[in-house]
C-alpha cells in the first residue's frame, strides 16, 4: 500500500498572510517536500529553502531545475540569518515555518519517526548529527527520563513508563520503535489509550533529540532582524509546546515594554519590533480536515515586522 500523497497544512492561509508576487524573498525555513515553497514560486517570488532532512534538501535541489527562483540550503531554520547572509539577501519579505514532521518522516519506517511501523529508533531529522533516540533513552535514568516525556510530551505517566523503559534496555537496548512501543504497551494496554500515549512519547523524544524548542526560539529571535519592515512571519505549529511559545514570543515582540506591572517605569529599553497579525490561532477548516486528517492538530500564528 503506497503512502499518502504530502499535503501542505494551511497553504491558502499561509499564502495569503505572506503575499508572495515577482520581486518579493521569502524563506521556507521548513521545505519538506516543498509544497507551500511551490505555490510562493507560482506567485512570481524567490523562495529560499533550509531544512535538516538530506530527502527533503534534495527535494528542494529537484526542484529548484524546474524553478530558479529557488534556493536550497542544508541548514537548521534557527541559523536563518547565516543562510541569508550566504545568499547575500540582507532581509526578506516573509519567512514560513512549518513546524510538523511531514508525511514521508511519518510513512516511511526506516527514518525512525513512526511507532505504527517497525524501524530504528532514530527519530533524528539530520542523522549525521547529534544522538538518536536509541542512545537517549539508554543513556537517561528513570529520573531524568521521566522529566523529559513529562516535558516535552506532557505525558502523565511519565515515572511508571520511565521505569519500564530503563528496566527494558537494562535486559536489551531498546533499538527500534516496535521494541519502545511494546514497552509502551506493557504499561497503559492497548487500544486509543497505547495510540495517544505513543504519540506523546515520540513526540517527547524527538523534540529532545532535535533540541526542537530550543530551535524555535532561536530562529523567532532571529526574525526581526531578517524580516523587511512589513516583512510577515507566519507560523504552523502542532502542539501546544511549540504554539505557547509562539504565541507568548508574538505577544512580547508586539511591546514597547515588557517590565512587570508594579514596575512604574520603564526599565526594560524592549522596542516593539512585531505587529500581531492573528489574535487567535487559525485551525483547518473541516474541508481542509477532511482531505488531510494530520492537520487537526495544526494552530497558525503571524505577525509583521513594523515599518
Amino acid at each position: 500500500m503506497s503512502a499518502p500523497a504530502h499535503v501542505p497544512v494551511l497553504c491558502d492561509t499561509s499564502v495569503s498572510l505572506l503575499r508572495p508576487a515577482p520581486g518579493r524573498r521569502f524563506v521556507d525555513g521548513t521545505f519538506g517536500l516543498g509544497g507551500h515553497a511551490r505555490r510562493l514560486l507560482d506567485a512570481g517570488a524567490e523562495v529560499l529553502g533550509l531544512d535538516l532532512d538530506p530527502d527533503a534538501v534534495a527535494a528542494c535541489r529537484a526542484l529548484a531545475v524546474e524553478k530558479p527562483s529557488l534556493r536550497c540550503r542544508a541548514i537548521s531554520f534557527r541559523k536563518m540569518g547565516e543562510a541569508l547572509a550566504r545568499e547575500g539577501w540582507p532581509a526578506v519579505d516573509g519567512i514560513l515555518l512549518d513546524l510538523g514532521v511531514s508525511s514521508p518522516q511519518l510513512d516511511v519506517p526506516g527514518k525512525g519517526f513512526t511507532y505504527r511501523e517497525d524501524g530504528p529508533l532514530d527519530l533524528r531529522f539530520d542523522r549525521q548529527t547529534g544522538d538518536s533516540a536509541a542512545v537517549l533513552v539508554a543513556r537517561l535514568d528513570a529520573t531524568a527520563l521521566a522529566d523529559l516525556l513529562w516535558r516535552y510530551g506532557e505525558e502523565r505517566r511519565s515515572r511508571r513508563i520511565a521505569r519500564a523503559i530503563v528496566e527494558a534496555g537494562e535486559r536489551e537496548p531498546i533499538a527500534t520503535t516496535a521494541r519502545l512501543r511494546d514497552v509502551v504497551a506493557g504499561v497503559v494496554g492497548g487500544g486509543p489509550r497505547l495510540n495517544a500515549t505513543l504519540s506523546r512519547v515520540f513526540q517527547a523524544l524527538r523534540i529532545a533529540v532535535n533540541d526542537e524548542l530550543e530551535a524555535l526560539r532561536s530562529a523567532l529571535q532571529a526574525v526581526p532582524g531578517c524580516l523587511a519592515p512589513g516583512g510577515r512571519l507566519v507560523v504552523i505549529s502542532y502542539h501546544s509546546l511549540e504554539d505557547r511559545i509562539v504565541k507568548h514570543w508574538l505577544s512580547d515582540a508586539s511591546r514597547d515594554c515588557l517590565c512587570p506591572p508594579e514596575v512604574p517605569v520603564c526599565a526594560c529599553s524592549h522596542r516593539r519590533t512585531m505587529n500581531v497579525l492573528s489574535r487567535r490561532a487559525v485551525r483547518p477548516d473541516e474541508e481542509e480536515l477532511a482531505d488531510n486528517p494530520r492537520a487537526r492538530s495544526a494552530r497558525l500564528r503571524a505577525g509583521e515586522k513594523v515599518s
